[in-house]
């Protein structure tokens, strides 16, 4: 990102998935198509995305699994240049759900580990 002191924040590692997603909130129901996803959480692809600090229920249907993984989270940020969009923060997943992910990220990304990925 630009010069400074700008330090990544996150804390795992992430990679490029197109996975549909299923979710509801207070503001409704939808399907969204992700752009990324880390076993912390997930960016959906929207022309509106919702307002940050939305609690969400998240059902994933990520290649490979036959069943769709579930989450709650938080939109802790939207995008609304190119490609536009939100990003939710996952904070009720269970440890078979985040495995699954994980699973998922090192058969499509490969192996390899970011430092401070735990």
């Amino acid at each position: 990102m630009g010069s400074g002191p700008y330090r990544e924040k996150r804390e795992h590692r992430r990679i490029e998935v197109h996975a549909l997603v299923r979710l509801e909130s207070e503001l409704g129901r939808g399907q969204y198509w992700s752009k990324n996803l880390s076993a912390g959480g997930v960016f959906l692809l929207a022309e509106e995305p919702l307002p940050e600090e939305t609690r969400v229920s998240l059902e994933l249907y990520l290649p490979g699994l036959q069943t769709a993984v579930s989450a709650e989270g938080e939109v802790v940020w939207q995008q609304r240049q190119d490609p536009a969009g939100f990003a939710v923060r996952f904070l009720d997943i269970s440890q078979a759900a985040r495995d699954l992910i994980r699973l998922v990220i090192t058969r499509i990304g490969g192996s390899g580990r970011r430092q401070g990925e735990g």
